[in-house]
């Protein structure tokens, strides 16, 4: 039997779909406003009624979320800006949130949000145009690592906290974060963690998103630049050379529960770059040489307070830097550069240059 289909003519076709697209964003901006009356547009990955929260935190400003004009006018304004980094900025919604101990917490003021800022490796002028600002706020709450150059703490013209994350002690300095975030938001203010460098390289900053969200708020993040590849370059040591080095990796000097990571083996054209790991250079050596087949002439650069006006940089090789590190009490905040690369622009210094041409004298 042959089958007979009936075809719509094109106008007609377009007319009905125009219509389901009408109805689409109408649900979507009633699903977002009946879900969330403070998700900020810097928060797009909050997983909230699937794939339809995700459009609409694109595509639909502040203003619409928090339904607070009549529909008609909600549509005329789809289309204006979402970078409204004034506004409210959580997953509240009205829900119960769960403290630093798991107790029930009531729901944040509307006024209550994160902003997380990396400070890069120390120099202010490195720092983003929104993180100079942020850290400016007068009004913000400023939560600080103790890691972070004074001169970019100087820029602050709030409320200035310093969690002191020393060696032994850096759980209980976590919680201590926690706690003033969770102050502050309960207080409906504007908290600004900042955090050294980059804080998704090797500095938990995944892992305060998630207790973030675990408070009712999700976090504006403000992306640093990352002392793995700023230090090195601050520090006249490139981490590719065409010839010399073609890969990066990175790697942390302590792991979860302070746990060395596993290294990777040596290969003569890579460059591998050490953070938070001075505190463990000559048994970093001794493993790197030992247990990954580094030769004991692998070059090896540190550089301390990268971007500081005390910055020191000192250069050696698997075999020397550990007894140079101790000579000169070098100290965090610095990054490891192993490789060829070390010497690359240096390769005319003489060894005891290459020890203090850096070292000697401060950046600029």
């Amino acid at each position: 039997m042959k089958q007979e289909f009936e075809y719509f003519p094109l106008s007609c076709s377009k007319s009905i779909t125009k219509l389901v697209l009408k109805l689409a964003l109408v649900l979507s901006i009633l699903v977002a406003s009946s879900v969330d009356h403070s998700t900020s547009a810097f928060s797009p990955n909050v997983i909230l009624f699937g794939s339809i929260r995700r459009e609409t935190a694109h595509g639909f400003p502040t203003n619409i979320r928090k339904a607070k004009l009549p529909l008609s006018d909600l549509l005329r304004n789809s289309a204006s800006s979402v970078n409204d980094i004034n506004g409210a900025n959580g997953i509240n919604g009205g829900q119960i949130s769960s403290g630093v101990n798991g107790e029930s917490l009531p729901s944040l003021p509307p006024t209550a949000r994160v902003s997380m800022v990396g400070a890069g490796p120390g120099d202010p002028d490195l720092l983003t145009l929104m993180a100079a600002r942020i850290i400016g706020d007068p009004e913000a709450l400023i939560i600080s690592d103790r890691l972070v150059s004074k001169e970019i703490l100087n820029l602050v013209k709030g409320e200035l906290r310093i969690a002191r994350k020393l060696p032994g002690c850096a759980d209980k300095a976590q919680e201590e974060i926690y706690d003033w975030v969770l102050e502050g938001l309960q207080e409906g203010r504007h908290v600004v963690r900042l955090k050294i460098g980059d804080p998704f390289v090797f500095g938990r900053g995944a892992e305060e998103v998630l207790k973030f969200r675990e408070f009712g708020v999700e976090p504006v993040v403000i992306p640093g630049v990352s002392a793995a590849f700023s230090a090195p370059l601050l520090a006249s040591i490139p981490v590719t050379h065409r010839g010399v080095s073609n890969q990066v990796v990175m790697c942390t000097g302590y792991g979860r529960n302070g746990t060395s990571p596993e290294l990777i083996q040596y290969h003569e054209e890579q460059t591998v770059v050490f953070l938070m790991a001075v505190g463990r250079l000559r048994e970093l050596c001794i493993k790197l040489h030992e247990m990954a087949g580094y030769p004991l002439n692998t070059p090896v650069g540190i550089i301390e307070k990268a971007g500081c006006p005390d910055q020191r940089t000192l250069v050696g090789d698997m075999a020397t830097i550990p007894d140079l590190a101790e000579k000169y009490s070098i100290k965090a905040p610095s990054t490891i550069v192993v490789g060829k690369v070390v010497n690359v622009l240096l390769e005319d210094a003489t060894k005891a240059e290459k020890e203090a041409i850096h070292l000697l004298n401060s950046r600029g």
